[in-house]
């Protein structure tokens, strides 16, 4: 016994993935878009042959259009397209296949650790979804989600944290500015929140020096001076008053530069300065070093007169003095 389906075509629906509709479909072009709605809805009564022609004249497309969307879908790996037959592919698979992570072996405590972890983890992405999305969160932001779990190692509430940061920015359109910030915690070796607590403090005194920096030369800063200023917080390790200090000894300079600042603070940074008083001690070790050379430079000039050299001295007979020798000339 066959069991056949009665209903008329005509009335009949197309079911499309809600992955093709959130993630896939605001990147395709409109006529790619149109076949592949145009395939699935004749896929539902069954196999049926189709060829470039068929769907140009369904469409109401050119040949070379429906060619071209085809090579748009078929680099979507929506569907595949040989000498017979046009197959739509699976997406809910490709999805599943992408999230598959083999299970190997492990303690019981393990496993215990690793259901609460993904248990923890769950509660957040729920959270984040309806917090941020209105519980309409697209399978992008899931797949990104996981990576930043796996690749970062970042707790739930960094995670939340990120999402935060870009819905401040007006950044939820899509993973790209979440990515990057991702990213910039990541390479500064944040993955607890209490990381991102001190990583927030240090990024926010940097960019009261930068604004402090920016007013005093009264210069707009570029993106070569913002790395200078990261310089002298990260690696040189200057408070903000040492680097006010520095800033001070612009006053009689022509044309102060963020460079110039940071030529100050290199030699105190390799000379062991590291406070306003070091600064001091510094400065009048330097200040002592120049007077005792100059003093030494002066005694020097006052004594020449008590010398002489031997050509001084050399003369004829007759008390003159010698004729300059002359330079040898070159044949």
């Amino acid at each position: 016994m066959r069991i056949k389906d009665s209903r008329a075509i005509l009335f009949s629906d197309t079911m499309i993935p809600n992955l093709f509709i959130q993630d896939v479909m605001p990147e395709l072009s409109g006529n790619a878009v149109k076949c592949y709605l145009f395939l699935n809805s004749v896929s539902q009564s069954g196999t049926r042959k189709a060829t470039v022609e068929d769907l140009a004249d369904r469409l109401g497309m050119s040949e070379d259009d429906v060619d071209e969307a085809l090579v748009e879908l078929k680099k979507r790996y929506l569907v595949t397209v040989s000498d017979q037959d046009i197959a739509i592919l699976d997406l809910k698979m490709q999805e599943l296949q992408k999230r598959y992570r083999p299970i190997t072996s492990s303690s019981p405590s393990e496993i215990r650790r690793r259901e609460t972890m993904h248990k923890d983890r769950e509660v957040m992405v729920n959270q984040i979804n309806l917090t941020f999305f209105q519980g309409m969160m697209t399978f992008t932001w899931y797949d990104h989600i996981d990576r930043w779990f796996e690749a970062y190692g970042f707790e739930p509430e960094v995670v939340y944290a990120l999402f935060q940061e870009a819905s401040n920015n007006k950044k939820l359109s899509g993973p790209g500015y979440a990515a990057r910030i991702a990213e910039d915690w990541a390479s500064a070796g944040v993955k607890t929140f209490d990381q991102l607590s001190i990583y927030y403090t240090r990024f926010m005194r940097k960019n009261d020096i930068k604004a402090l920096v920016g007013k005093r030369l009264r210069r707009r800063m570029t993106e070569y001076d913002l790395r200078d200023v990261d310089r002298w917080v990260d690696e040189y390790d200057f408070d903000e008053d040492v680097i006010e200090e520095a800033l001070s000894r612009t006053t009689g300079a022509q044309s102060p530069s963020v460079r110039y600042v940071g030529t100050i603070l290199k030699d105190w940074y390799e000379n062991g300065v590291k406070t306003v008083e070091d600064i001091d001690a510094y400065e009048r070790k330097r200040e002592s070093e120049r007077a005792s050379l100059k003093s030494k430079t002066a005694a020097l000039g006052s004594n020449r007169g008590n010398f002489s050299t031997a050509h001084d001295e050399e003369t004829y007979d007759d008390g003159t003095l010698p004729e300059a020798a002359p330079m040898p000339r070159i044949g």
